[in-house]
């Protein structure tokens, strides 16, 4: 194949697979999952003519380090006997979705603004219509088990008193992946509202961010909603200007109304904030991390295989099933599987991703703007729960954090009214 048709086919390769994956964070984990692997191809059929601004270079340097580390850290783990089998394909396969905003970088250039702020705003607002049905009325329905979506998750009641309320899951059918996937869309969908010259594009922005933590209220998923809510006020303060600033606050505002209304809600973030202070099962979780880190500090017992070492000192910890399945924090988990080099690795790897998008931020790019606010709110949910554990929600802020590290020169979209970076 010539180099000319290699270049076009690259180029609508890229775009398809940006949508497909785009879907997939609102529709179903596969989907996503299959954007990214296509965005391989893509970066093969560019091997030779792909131009990437220094910074990105690094970044993608750091990534293809860290996947590496997390791909040998088993073998290594087992070699220095702190393990004593592979870990599970599902999680072990996880190392690939660091790669992932590498991946998306690559392809960012082509990336089809227009038909991406369709997918996110059109998908996110069905996604929570479904949620508030959820919500509101026990899931009627069975699914096929092809769906691989059992449908207990959405039929577990939060009610104190009176008719009973349900965390919802959208289309994911799931509550925490669905709250935490709404808070990787929130920062594009908060960077459009409040950069576009349009009205109705401003319009359409509010109403998405509107969906987006109304998504975070029906799940009943704290963090997601108190980090949203935060994201929406950083978003707001920096960003704001007009009257797009008020519609910002409003949709916050009409959040927090619906909170304080709610006596569940008010249960939830009142046991959340005595369990984040000093409760019994996060203090355990953590616990129990530590005492993995003490025990493999250098090599950690290998990427993917915490649940298995956590759960292995349940005799002298007491952890149960489910608090053994991460540490509940991205730092602790990360140096109590790939240990200390695996630790330095990801703190490398996210400062170089935020210096990246902070460059482009300031070139005038509003898909910077937006990954930033992503990343801020990857981080504070990161301090109380595992993100990497569900690949569709990694993938999610993946997807954001690849787009944001586009050329500013490529990112406007006159059809969404977002201005021309200066110079």
């Amino acid at each position: 194949m010539d180099g000319s048709r290699a270049a076009g086919l690259a180029g609508r390769l890229a775009k398809a697979a940006l949508l497909v994956w785009a879907a997939g964070t609102v529709l179903a984990e596969p989907l996503a999952q299959a954007g990214a692997y296509a965005l391989l191809l893509v970066a093969a059929l560019r091997a030779r003519r792909l131009e990437l601004a220094r910074d990105v270079r690094r970044f993608c340097a750091v990534a293809a380090a860290l996947a590496a580390w997390q791909a040998i850290s088993p073998a290594l783990a087992a070699w220095s006997g702190s393990a004593a089998d592979w870990p599970k394909s599902g999680r072990y396969g996880q190392f690939f979705d660091t790669l992932a905003p590498a991946l998306a970088a690559s392809a960012a250039a082509d990336a089809p603004w227009v038909a991406l702020a369709w997918v996110v705003s059109v998908g996110w607002t069905l996604s929570t219509a479904l949620g508030a049905f959820q919500h509101f009325v026990r899931w009627p329905f069975d699914q096929p088990a092809w769906f691989r979506t059992p449908v207990d998750r959405v039929r577990e009641s939060f009610s104190l008193s009176g008719p009973a309320r349900y965390g919802a899951g959208g289309f994911l059918f799931h509550r925490l992946r669905f709250a935490h996937g709404a808070v990787a869309a929130l920062g594009p969908a908060l960077a459009v509202a409040l950069r576009t010259r349009s009205a109705r594009v401003a319009l359409a922005g509010i109403a998405t961010t509107a969906a987006l933590l109304a998504a975070t209220y029906f799940s009943y998923a704290r963090a997601a909603l108190l980090v949203g809510l935060a994201v929406v006020a950083l978003a707001v303060a920096l960003l704001g200007r007009g009257w797009t600033r008020w519609g910002g606050v409003a949709a916050a505002a009409a959040v927090a109304l619906g909170v304080f209304a709610s006596p569940e809600w008010r249960s939830r973030l009142l046991r959340g904030e005595q369990n984040l202070l000093g409760g019994d099962e996060r203090r355990l979780s953590m616990e129990v991390g530590w005492e993995l880190v003490r025990a493999h500090p250098l090599l950690g017992v290998g990427f993917g295989r915490y649940q298995e070492a956590a759960w292995a000192t349940r005799g002298g910890t007491a952890v149960t099933p489910l608090l053994s399945i991460d540490a509940h924090n991205l730092w602790l988990t990360a140096w109590a599987e790939t240990g200390l080099a695996g630790l330095l690795l990801t703190a490398a790897y996210h400062v170089l991703l935020a210096q990246a998008l902070l460059r482009r931020f300031r070139e005038g790019s509003w898909i910077a703007a937006g990954a930033l606010l992503s990343f801020a709110g990857f981080h504070l949910l990161s301090l109380v729960h595992y993100l990497q554990h569900h690949t569709g929600v990694y993938l999610s802020f993946a997807l954001v954090w690849g787009l944001g590290l586009a050329p500013a020169a490529s990112s406007p979209a006159p059809e969404l009214g977002l201005p021309r970076p200066p110079g």
